[in-house]
């Protein structure tokens, strides 16, 4: 059983602004203390300055808010978006790629490129929480078989990347490094740990010298990805296995994918003005400071709970925008990425599980009744009618469901006189008899 929202503590900002509530709550006592002890220390100013302060800070807090919010939502959207491009990709590879000689390397090609889809949405993850290894668990079978080019990534600014490369050729013996995956099992591998965001972020810290397989060189695996499965879907052409609008189909979504994938890009590499995040945190801190000099003279020791009170709701606020404008991380509040990728997974795995089936298969099956619930003929039996009986029974069933529809009593609790409306004519009499029309008609 969930405790109501008021009482959680998981999830919330309290664990993020408590030392900063602690802080106001000291200041605000001591001033209180020299308020009534300290001889000629009485403070007590008037409280014009507080409605000037608050709606200043109000309006600088709800812009950060839902600034903070919009990069969330398009967060979600540009997920969403590939997600959609994705599946489309993969229909699209596994039924409308023919099988011309219907041999298993055929099978195992269409296998292969899907697993690069795969393998774009989990790699776009990584590459968002700036996870840059080859060999992550998530993504080495998947893609251990591809060249790795190590492209430069557009998280970070291109010079410290060339810093981190020549780092990595410094401290690592070029022969050890290889397309294959080589010596990596004698090494360290980088996890991804299942605790606290703050281990998590911790472990993204450490240094791994290596140089296209590490998190401290940049590498844009994403991108790669979109030239291989683009080079898939000109083979696909060349050998002219799918028709023209497939094909075009196919580099659409493509080109969405990629494009999503900027989107991402915008979003973590266009954080909130640091001029307005600075001065959003001094108009706040300096509101909270002068809050108790207004209201120590009518309060009195009210005053602590009453900034505390007033603290918590603005530092909660303003720790909230802080913590939603980056979603791809792993705070609590950030967005599911390691669900949303296994979901994928896992559609994909049962898409290419399955044999792709035939029309025949379900189309004429003897489950599948075409003219329910008006007849119960199976379509193998509909089939041996002639043409002119189906569609006789299907404008049958027409006029009798419109019959239906359009059937009204003239009296509330008397049946027996109805009115229907049969190809737009009214015909009146009893119930009985116009039942049996409609049966006819």
């Amino acid at each position: 059983m969930e405790l109501p929202l008021m009482f959680r503590i998981k999830g919330t900002v309290i664990l993020t602004i408590w030392w900063q509530l602690i802080l106001i709550i000291i200041y605000t006592a001591g001033l209180v203390c020299i308020s009534n002890y300290v001889e000629g220390w009485e403070i007590k100013f008037p409280q014009t300055l507080i409605p000037v302060l608050g709606v200043v800070t109000g309006l600088l807090l709800v812009f950060r808010t839902n600034t903070a919010y919009d990069r969330y939502w398009e967060g979600r959207k540009l997920w969403s978006t590939m997600t959609l491009n994705i599946r489309t990709l993969a229909r699209c590879i596994w039924v409308m790629v023919a099988e011309k000689e219907n041999t298993s390397s055929e099978i195992i090609e269409k296998a292969s490129a899907i697993n690069l889809l795969v393998a774009f949405a989990y790699a776009t993850k990584n590459y968002l929480r700036e996870e840059y290894s080859y060999d992550e668990e998530d993504l080495y079978e998947l893609i251990n078989h591809i060249p790795k080019f190590s492209t430069p990534s557009s998280n970070q600014p291109l010079e410290d990347q060339e810093e981190d490369k020549l780092s990595a050729k410094s401290k690592v013996n070029p022969k050890s490094v290889s397309g294959s995956r080589g010596n990596l099992d004698n090494m360290s591998r980088p996890r991804i740990s299942s605790t606290s965001s703050s281990k998590k972020r911790a472990s993204q810290a450490k240094t791994y010298n290596l140089k296209a397989y590490e998190k401290s060189v940049p590498t844009n695996i994403p991108i790669e990805l979109s030239y291989y499965i683009a080079s898939y879907i000109n083979s696909v052409r060349v050998r002219e296995l799918a028709d023209g609008s497939t094909i075009a189909v196919m580099n659409t979504a493509l080109n969405s994918l990629v494009d999503c994938l900027g989107g991402f890009e915008r979003i973590l590499r266009t954080p909130i003005p640091l001029a307005y995040s600075v001065h959003l945190h001094h108009a706040t801190w300096l509101y909270l400071l002068a809050l108790p000099y207004q209201l120590i003279g009518t309060l009195n020791w009210f005053t602590i709970p009453a900034v505390a009170l007033a603290a918590f709701a603005l530092l909660g606020i303003l720790g909230i925008g802080w913590e939603i404008e980056n979603p791809f991380g792993y705070d609590d509040n950030d967005l599911p990425l390691d669900d949303f990728c296994k979901v994928i997974h896992k559609e994909i795995l049962t898409i290419i599980g399955h044999r792709m089936p035939t029309p025949e298969s379900w189309l004429l099956s003897s489950e599948n009744h075409p003219l329910a619930p008006e007849s119960r003929l199976t379509a193998s039996e509909l089939i041996t009618l002639k043409d002119y009986e189906i569609r006789g029974m299907l404008r049958k069933g027409a006029n009798l469901r419109l019959s239906q529809r359009n059937l009204h009593y003239e009296n509330g609790s008397d049946l027996k006189a109805v009115t229907v409306s049969i190809g737009g004519a009214a015909i009146k009499g009893e119930s009985e008899e116009l039942r049996s029309m409609i049966r006819n008609a």
